[in-house]
Order: C-alpha cells, then structure tokens, then sequence
C-alpha cells in the first residue's frame, strides 16, 4: 500500500507541476544513461532528491552494472535505503558503445522491463560518454535529466527534433522497411543540450544529421504541432502538418512524398515560395538518409505495401537509389507572424 501512495504520489508531482518538495523522501528516477561493455549493462541513475531548502530536487547520481537490463536497474537501487521508481524516467540516454554495436537486444530488454514506461523517449549521446551528460551543469537548477526531458518534450512539439519513444523505437526494431532515427545530445560549454539527430541502418549508427536538418525531418515525420521553416532571413511558421509517402511499382519503382500544411503567410505567393523551400529541403535531407541507408521515412514500408512480391526481389539497400519526388502545398493563412524576420 505504501508503494501505490508513493508512485500515485509521483505522477501527481510530474503531471500537475506541484514543488518538488511535496514528494517527501520519494526516490525516482527522473533520467538514465546505458552503456554497454564486454558483455555487461552499466546504467546510471538520476535521482531527484527533494529538498526543504529549494524549489527544485538536488540530483543524485547511483550506478550499476549486470548482463541484463533487468538486473542492471535493480543494481542501481542497491544499497539505499529506497525503492528506485524507473517509471518516471523521461529520457534514457544511450552511449556511442551501443548505437555503434547495434541497440536491439537493449531495446527489447528495456521494453520486457516492468520498470520502464514504454512512452519513456529514447536519445543518443554525441561526441561523449553517456553518463557525463548528467554530470552537466544544470540549466534551470533542474536535475540535467529531467531539465533535457522537458527541452525534447518542447523540441518535438514544435517540430525541432523526432519523437522517439521506447514502444515507437521497438516498431522500428522489429518491421521490416523502416529505420530508427534518434535525437542527439551533446555537451558544449559544460552543458548538455539537443545537438541533431542519429540515423541508423538496421540497428546500427549509420550518420548524424544537423539541427536544421533535423528540423526537416521531423516536418517530414509529422511529429509535432507546428514548425518552422526559414528562407534566408524570411522565417514561415508551419501548422496542421500532414505527410504522405507512397510508392509506385512497375519498371522503375518511385517514391512520392506529398505535404500539406498551414502556412503564417500575407499572401498566396508567399505560401508558394515557402513550399518551394520546403521542398528542396526536404529533397536534401531525403537524399542524405539515402546516402546513410537509414530509411527512416518508410519507404520500404511504402514499397512492400504497394507491391509486396517485388519488395521481397528487390536487394536490401536497393531503395537508396530510387527516385523520390517531393509535393509541397501549402495553404496561406493570415496571420502577425508570416513571412517575419
């Protein structure tokens, strides 16, 4: 009974924004980093230590190791005097030892746990080991973990960054056609913040992409709420972002990408020339995932879909050299912001 008022307790605390200082003496674990080595799980915990003197938790840090994911995280809580609640991690953070050597059997671990939400988001870590980034400083005088778990909740409703949670992962993981494609975090000037994205092929790291190329994936992933494209200086704010990918089989297959969506624009010749944008930067970043075999769209999908015995002929990495052709339209809507500098 204790533990149901402790957990019920901290879902309040997360969902209704109250003090941290209401949480008592609760022990949860607001954030995580994996790394893997010969063999073994090493997982780093945040935890969020209320305190009577601050607004915000003091992070503590506890760490453990096994050969499963499992027992990793029940080696994490060993020695405290608490239960650790993984239930209200927001982020797990996965160390270049596993996005380089393939993440599935982690993956299907962590999905198999009972200690791990499902709608837990999922980041690979750039240019640093996994576990430095909650030793960062922190920006708000949050806990680094819980502080970037809100950051990714903002970036992927305004269309900055993919949603990539650990059930959407698994999918991915497991069909056959579509690629895994994670936000990035790295650490500039002893912070942690949201750096790109990581593409993978199969399981594995197969490249990275920019934070404006991610932008444009993530439009093109239709994750988010709204987004923004930019024309130079000209800035256009996007809104009721629609994507379709579908594919046309025969002699040559093709692939179409058709989008729709609001634009914050004063006039019809406006919207056009966003679309225009839109579409050869969504062309660029089509042709990067190719470059880096990371079908992170679906096309493969799309393809078996359509014609299921002519994806089967068809060789693995054949779809990097298929046409795609891009559709943008958008329709001009009237307001203070469009077409802003």
């Amino acid at each position: 009974m204790k533990r149901i008022f402790i957990l019920c307790t901290a879902v309040s605390l997360l969902l209704c924004g109250c003090s941290w200082k209401d949480a008592s003496d609760l022990s949860a674990v607001t954030a995580g980093a994996i790394t893997q080595d010969t063999g073994q799980y090493f997982l780093t915990a945040e935890l969020a230590v209320p305190s009577s003197a601050d607004a915000f938790p003091t992070a503590q840090l506890v760490s453990g190791k096994a050969e499963s994911i499992a027992e990793a995280i029940d080696n994490t809580g060993y020695g405290l005097d608490a239960q650790l609640y993984w239930s209200h991690a927001r982020v797990l953070f996965l160390d270049k030892s596993l996005l380089q050597n393939g993440i599935q059997s982690c993956i299907e671990e962590l999905t198999h746990s009972s200690e791990v939400r499902p709608a837990v988001r999922l980041c690979a870590v750039r240019n640093a080991d996994a576990a430095e980034i909650l030793s960062c400083d922190a920006i708000s005088g949050e806990p680094v973990g819980f502080s970037l778990g809100d950051s990714i909740s903002y970036a992927v409703q305004q269309s900055q960054t993919p949603d990539m949670t650990l059930y959407r992962v698994l999918d991915r993981v497991e069909t056959s056609g579509v690629d895994i494609v994670l936000p990035a975090v790295s650490i500039q000037n002893s912070q942690a913040v949201l750096s790109g994205s990581a593409l993978f092929s199969g399981d594995t790291l197969s490249g990275w992409l920019d934070e404006q190329q991610t932008s444009i994936l993530s439009i093109l992933l239709a994750d988010g709420d709204t987004a923004t494209i930019y024309d130079a200086d000209t800035r256009y704010k996007l809104s009721n972002i629609r994507t379709k990918i579908s594919a046309e089989t025969g002699k040559q297959t093709k692939f179409t990408v058709d989008i729709h969506a609001d634009a914050a624009c004063e006039t019809d010749a406006q919207a056009q020339t966003a679309a225009h944008v839109l579409q050869q930067q969504c062309s660029a970043v089509i042709q990067t995932l190719q470059q880096s075999d990371c079908d992170a769209f679906g096309f493969g999908r799309a393809w078996e879909r359509e014609d299921t015995q002519d994806w089967r002929n068809a060789s693995a990495d054949v779809w990097q050299t298929v046409p795609v052709t891009v559709n943008v339209t958008l329709r001009a809507v009237q307001s203070s912001e469009g077409g802003s500098r």
